[in-house]
């Protein structure tokens, strides 16, 4: 879906970007007709499209595509996502894009640890909990104590594995 067909309409009669008044949820703000909803599915009975929907389909972490696809301009998309009304609504969909994409990225990884050719690193990655966010600072002592129960119960586990299945472990990627 290309920007909607209504395109002169992206710009005001003095030929500004339009920000809220493209949304039917600020609709009483202009009178200008919208061309998007900000709600998180199409609204069939004024047919806008969903921008969140656009949004979350097109899953460009960098956003171009999704400002070109939306809007047809990369400095549109900016008016737009620093909106102080509309930020709330643009910063849920960037966070609810990354989770969307780890979650993908996550399924694959699982998929390959099945029986890929990567399959013993793709469980590995899964069983370490690779995949979690880190966290900043000093780990504590208990939380220390607790990571290396846990390694050294997945090596002891891997190994088994490993050594039933007739591989051997590389210690040190050597």
């Amino acid at each position: 879906m290309r920007y909607p067909e209504h395109s002169p309409f992206m710009k005001d009669s003095q030929h500004r970007f339009r920000t809220q008044s493209l949304f039917h949820e600020f609709r009483s703000m202009s009178d200008i007709e919208p061309i998007w909803t900000l709600k998180d599915e199409d609204v069939s009975e004024h047919k806008l499209p969903s921008l969140r929907r656009l949004y979350l389909e097109i899953s460009d972490p960098t956003e171009y595509s999704f400002a070109i696809e939306a809007f047809g301009s990369w400095k549109h998309w900016l008016k737009i996502k620093n909106s102080k009304a509309l930020q709330p609504w643009m910063d849920d969909w960037a966070f609810e894009l990354e989770v969307k994409m780890r979650s993908e990225a996550l399924q694959t990884i699982a998929e390959e640890a099945k029986g890929g050719r990567s399959s013993f690193n793709a469980a590995k990655y899964l069983a370490n909990g690779d995949w979690k966010p880190s966290k900043r600072g000093r780990p504590s002592k208990e939380e220390m104590e607790g990571e290396k129960k846990i390694a050294s119960r997945l090596d002891a586990e891997i190994g088994e594995d490993a050594q039933r299945l007739g591989l051997s472990i590389v210690e040190g990627g050597k």
